[in-house]
């Protein structure tokens, strides 16, 4: 049995199929660095018969709804026949939780969004204090998202690669977002199966080429 690992970080990359290998000995463990929100080519030797690719967690949300549907088709040509896909997606739900999961008590997602500011800073050669930048998620119902913004706590002006921007007070810089489906509406997406949790929180969908 095969397993090929795809990521952009080359790292986290290394450091998870290391990981995996000496969890699984048996296994046989390959790895490419590469955008998969790019068309990836498989390297020669690695497909097999009946191939299965797996795109955990609920990624796929952080893609537009067109943008899904050109993953999905870029899987579709890159596996074979018989070939299927395991995709996690994160279901509509209760704004109330969506609030509490994105604006978490120990602000570990806040951090996260602000770690873009810091990158800015330190890789883009950035004049600007993420402490003058607050988070703020919040469910879209019309756009079916979880948007994530920094919201400037005054008005200012940074600098990012030589690039001068100005914000005004409670101007925003929208980060991310995230697409919540339903069932029906991600195999109106993408098609076929699909099973969800016992609190229909998350679901999981089969896909397989014909």
């Amino acid at each position: 049995m095969r397993y090929l690992g795809v990521d952009i970080s080359r790292e986290f990359l290394r450091e998870s199929t290391r990981c995996l290998a000496d969890d699984y000995p048996w296994l046989e463990v390959h790895a490419i660095h590469a955008d998969f929100c790019q068309r990836v080519a498989l390297p020669p030797g690695v497909p097999c018969e009946r191939p299965v690719a797996f795109f955990p967690g609920s990624s796929i949300g952080n893609f537009a709804p067109w943008e899904a549907q050109d993953f999905l088709r870029g899987l579709h040509g890159l596996l074979p026949a018989g070939g299927g896909l395991l995709v996690g997606v994160d279901l509509i739900k209760d704004a109330r939780i969506l609030d509490a999961a994105y604006n978490d008590a120990a602000g570990l997602t806040a951090a996260f969004n602000r770690n873009l500011l810091l990158r800015m800073r330190d890789e883009f050669e950035g004049d600007l204090d993420p402490q003058r930048f607050m988070h703020r998620a919040f469910y879209n119902a019309a756009e079916s998202r979880v948007e994530m913004h920094l919201v400037s706590a005054d008005e200012q002006r940074i600098s990012v690669a030589g690039e001068q921007f100005h914000f005004s007070s409670g101007e925003t810089l929208h980060t991310e977002n995230s697409y919540k489906y339903s069932v029906a509406g991600f195999q109106t997406l993408a098609a076929h199966a699909a099973w969800t949790d016992r609190d229909a929180l998350f679901s999981l969908h089969y896909l397989e080429r014909a």
